[in-house]
């Protein structure tokens, strides 16, 4: 179950960060404090989801 979860974790940042990126190539768009959040926090949960999943499979 944990796996299921980090691994919906991973996706879900993912295609948040797509989403909110994507405009970035846009001309004339800015990026928002909250866009600026949100990709540090998906490095943040890329990295415990990441690192738990690699764990899980050496065990």
């Amino acid at each position: 179950m944990d796996r299921l979860i980090h691994l919906v974790l991973v996706v879900g940042f993912i295609f948040v960060d797509f989403s909110f990126f994507h405009d970035l190539f846009k001309p004339g768009e800015r990026t928002s404090f909250a866009q600026v959040l949100t990709g540090l926090l998906s490095i943040l949960v890329f990295y415990i989801s990441i690192n738990y999943l690699i764990k899980n499979d050496k065990n």
